[in-house]
């Protein structure tokens, strides 16, 4: 779920304000900074400038040794708010010590210590916080006389920088309120029409109204807004039109539809009325047909029994049909004594043809139900017991031999183990090694010329108990191999490929059933094309000792 945080009208307000708001404080910042360092460096000259006219002025009253008069005339700075002290110190060649020698401090300022050091140090004027300071050596013919120390004010920077602050706000206010206003505004020209486009679309939403076309706008993007919705309200006015017809063919077709289900189901009543007094006359047809729909409902075989079972059944009831329509056409024409010998002994081999195809379906039928019954769990009640698998083979090979005397062609062998036994269910092993062996006889070598059938029998222990693994049967065959499309599918049940031939498609999956569900194993097949056909199988059992 999306939530919707903004709007046009919160976005375009937003976007207004802070351009605005960042455009003037950039250019209030600029200003402010070019206008304080403006001060400072007007501070720093001035300084400088003072202490070098003091240091030009006050040589004579070094040389002169007259104290009183610089101190005189040092007070004749009393008109220049800027200067706050100044010291002048006396240098000694001799020592090349500094000595005190005249000062001066404005009006409500008291007297500070002297600064010999910091004369000797300053060759410009600086800031500390609380003023401004510099120092001038005093020459007379690259004669160091002494120096001069003064202290300026910066009060005129921190008014600087306290002038630029309330500035700034002020005009940031100012462009705020303004930027507010123009938002408006912007908003008024952009959300009003865009607000009378919402509301025609939801005019038109509610009342359907979908000829209905939205007019012409000044702004150019809601104008092709509003020409595109238009085009898209003249396709739905034509969808709408297209399915109205639609629906009333539709409604036509189902008046006539109904009209044809009527007669076919007045059609199909006269019909079934008819079959049932053609079954009536064929009781024999009708027990047995009985008999296999009993045995199916007892079975509770898959879904696809119904269809493998309706076939034949079909074919019964058609021939039944024919019956009696035959019949009823007979006894017509014997009523009218139009009924000649030849069309006598017609009526005859229809009926023995269809009384014979009635018989063939309906065996058909009982060999189908026979082979469901295979499916049935109740064969998988055999409980396991140690089985010698050289023995077992045996007994294998001499049934299936005696059965399928086609084996006297084909090679039929074994690989295992002389000593292997397992404890393993030989009932439904041998049902899956007899399958697989009639399923090949039945599919496998219509074009193969030396047939042959391999069976390997292994068995692999597992790594933490010796006496417990799995037997591996592997089965392979050199015969024609099963078609790609069947591969999927070929342990589903009624896939066949000779269902012509009378093959129900129910051998793989009984093989499957088996393994999977009474051996409680796994299954795989690898068929490649045109080269035989493989079985995989791995069942879990427990090896037991060869008994001597």
């Amino acid at each position: 779920m999306t939530f919707k945080v903004s709007s046009i009208k919160r976005s375009v307000t937003s976007l207004v304000i802070l351009i605005t708001t960042i455009s003037v404080a950039l250019a209030c910042i600029v200003l402010s900074f070019n206008f304080i360092l403006d001060t400072h460096q007007r501070l720093l000259r001035q300084t400088d400038e003072v202490a070098s006219f003091i240091a030009g002025n006050a040589n004579a009253f070094m040389v002169y040794n007259q104290a009183d008069s610089a101190e005189r005339w040092l007070r004749s700075f009393q008109s220049s708010p800027l200067i706050k002290h100044i010291h002048l110190y006396r240098h000694d060649p001799d020592s090349d010590s500094l000595s005190f020698f005249a000062s001066y401090y404005a009006e409500q300022e008291a007297s500070i210590p002297v600064r010999f050091e910091r004369a000797r140090t300053l060759t410009q004027a600086r800031f500390t916080d609380t003023y401004v300071e510099t120092a001038r050596p005093l020459m007379v013919e690259d004669s160091l006389q002494g120096y001069v120390y003064i202290r300026t004010s910066r009060e005129d920077y921190d008014q600087a920088q306290l002038f630029s602050l309330a500035i700034s706000a002020a005009i940031t206010t100012a462009s705020l309120i303004l930027s507010w206003l123009m938002s408006l505004w912007l908003r008024r020209i952009i959300t009003q029409p865009l607000d009378e486009m919402v509301e025609s679309i939801q005019d038109i939403a509610r009342d359907k109204k979908y000829g209905t076309a939205l007019h012409e706008f000044e702004l150019q993007e809601l104008d092709r807004v509003a020409i595109a919705f238009n085009s898209l309200l003249s396709r739905i006015q034509q969808h709408i039109k297209r399915q109205e017809q639609a629906e009333r063919q539709a409604s036509d077709l189902n008046a006539e539809l109904e009209l044809q289900v009527k007669q076919r189901t007045q059609m199909l009543f006269e019909s079934n009325q008819e079959l049932q007094q053609a079954l009536a006359t064929a009781h024999q047809y009708q027990n047995e047909l009985v008999q296999a729909e009993k045995m199916q409902s007892l079975a509770k075989l898959v879904s696809g029994v119904a269809h493998e079972v309706n076939t034949p059944v079909g074919l019964a009831v058609t021939s039944t049909s024919i019956l009696q329509d035959n019949l009823v056409s007979m006894k017509q024409k014997f009523a009218e004594k139009k009924l000649t010998s030849q069309e006598f002994q017609r009526y005859m081999t229809s009926f023995d043809e269809n009384l014979a195809l009635i018989s063939r379906n309906i065996r058909r039928t009982a060999d189908l139900i026979s082979n469901f019954s295979k499916l049935s769990m109740d064969q998988f009640s055999d409980e396991d017991r140690p089985v010698q698998i050289a023995k077992f083979w045996d007994d294998i090979e001499q049934s299936l031999r005696s059965r399928h005397p086609e084996l006297a062609q084909i090679q039929l062998s074994a690989e295992f183990p002389e000593d292997l036994t397992v404890n393993v269910r030989p009932g439904p092993l041998n049902q899956v090694i007899n399958q697989l062996v009639q399923n090949a006889l039945q599919h496998a070598f219509a074009h193969t010329v030396k047939p042959s059938i391999k069976f390997e029998f292994r068995y692999h222990a597992l790594e933490d108990d010796a006496e417990r693994g799995e037997l591996e049967l592997n089965y392979y065959d050199n015969g024609d191999g099963i078609p790609n499309e069947l591969l999927k599918v070929v342990f589903d049940p009624f896939v066949t490929t000779k269902r012509s031939h009378g093959a129900a498609g129910l051998g793989l999956h009984l093989v499957y059933n088996l393994v999977v569900h009474a051996l409680q194993g796994q299954i795989s097949l690898a068929s490649p094309s045109q080269r035989g056909t493989e079985f995989h199988i791995s069942v879990p059992v427990r090896q037991v000792a060869p008994s001597k």
